[in-house]
């Protein structure tokens, strides 16, 4: 997975068209609510808004704690959001969960083909109104391992429904115990190509902002 860095300069596709940027890296045991970094570039910017209340220290069994992710896009351009998000130890994330409500918790694994993921849910079932979806990492394209908003984010709004609400991670012992970040970095790219014609969905606007890179 070769887009895994905590930090990304925003990326400019056409003189005063850019990408604008937010990332963040949440300790565990940090309580930041989501005064993360942000690159401004043209008049796309975006803010990675985060509701982080973690638990006082980690025990074994479950311990559930709210992390409620959205994006809001704080320019003046109409613009499509992605958001990478992932945990820092993969065995921590073989054993954690995303919930939207805080009572169906769905594996923070991420892989499409097993229907008890969070990743597999976000279009079908009780999470089909969450307008996200998940492109898988080895997938044979650049938009690979990112979640993305399929909907367009108006200036001053942010997106409808949070990536995840809540996470879990089920700790079987005292030995599995071990501190960990959740990395939450989040992209936007314009409604329009640089030519001033709409894309037609979410899709084709970074298909295109990707292969001009």
């Amino acid at each position: 997975m070769k887009k895994k860095h905590k930090a990304l300069l925003a990326v400019c596709v056409c003189v005063c068209v850019a990408v604008g940027a937010a990332f963040a890296a949440y300790g565990y045991f940090t309580d930041d609510h989501g005064k993360d970094n942000s690159v401004k570039a043209g008049n796309n910017v975006i803010g990675v808004d985060e509701d982080y209340i973690p638990p006082s220290e980690q025990t074994p069994g479950n311990n559930d704690y709210k992390k409620e992710i959205n994006v809001s896009n704080n320019g003046n351009v109409p613009c499509y959001i992605r958001v990478y998000a992932d945990f820092s130890d993969s065995n921590v994330r073989e054993r954690s969960y995303f919930s939207n409500d805080g009572s169906s918790f769905y594996s923070a694994k991420r892989d499409l083909s097993d229907s008890s993921t969070y990743v597999s849910n976000l279009s079908q079932g009780e999470m089909a109104a969450s307008d996200w979806v998940f492109v898988p990492d080895d997938a044979d394209t650049d938009l690979a391992g990112y979640y993305y908003y399929t909907l367009p984010v108006a200036p001053g709004e942010s997106t409808k429904t949070p990536l995840f609400t809540y996470v879990r991670t089920a700790n079987a012992s005292i030995d599995e115990i071990r501190q960990y970040d959740i990395i939450v970095y989040s992209e936007s790219y314009q409604i329009t190509d640089p030519d001033g014609e709409y894309y037609t969905d979410y899709a084709a606007a970074w298909t295109d902002h990707l292969g001009r890179s």
